[in-house]
């Protein structure tokens, strides 16, 4: 007589392996389509950090491969700022002073989708980063992007500078 243990198992195992090689072989559900790389005219803005130092701040812009831009920062009391049409706009989170930053020939790419636009920190003097606006190459003028840094507290200086390896912007605002 047969052990029917062992005829269940001649019978299950080859239609178990059959299952398990068509399950594998199946493309997940899950599955997250390739990343579409990321295109800009000549360095891309990828994300916004920030820490606290002995008598500073410091916000770090990580860039993309390219150029580095050209950084123009204006400190003010104010929270205003214009729009490229002309508009006036306030940045969203209130400090005792703001530093604005616009970076020439860089552009945002996928940093809207990728960041917030408002970037909330809990810093002795930084308080948030604001993506204000970004424009990009028409009619003759370089794309340009455009932050604002929400400050709260006494500053006595600020710093802009570029580093590569990788490419970045630092601003150091002092205490």
């Amino acid at each position: 007589m047969r052990n029917p243990r062992r005829v269940l198992a001649r019978f299950v195992a080859p239609v178990a392996t059959a299952l398990l090689a068509t399950v594998a072989a199946a493309p997940s559900a899950s599955a997250s389509p390739e990343a579409a790389a990321e295109v800009c005219e000549d360095i891309c803005v990828d994300g916004v950090r920030a820490a606290t130092h002995t008598g500073y701040d410091r916000v770090v812009f990580d860039l993309g491969a390219g150029p580095l831009p050209t950084v123009q920062a204006t400190y003010g009391m104010s929270p205003g700022y214009m729009t490229p049409g002309g508009e006036p706009r306030d940045v969203i989170t209130r400090g005792s002073s703001y530093l604005f930053l616009s970076f020439k020939n860089a552009e945002a790419g996928d940093f809207s989708a990728t960041n917030p636009h408002v970037e909330s920190f809990n810093l002795p003097t930084v308080k948030a980063t604001q993506l204000l606006f970004t424009t990009g190459s028409i009619l003759g003028y370089s794309p340009a992007t455009d932050f604002g840094i929400t400050l709260d507290g006494p500053v006595s200086r600020y710093n802009v500078f570029t580093l590569t390896q990788p490419n970045r912007v630092v601003v150091d605002i002092y205490r």
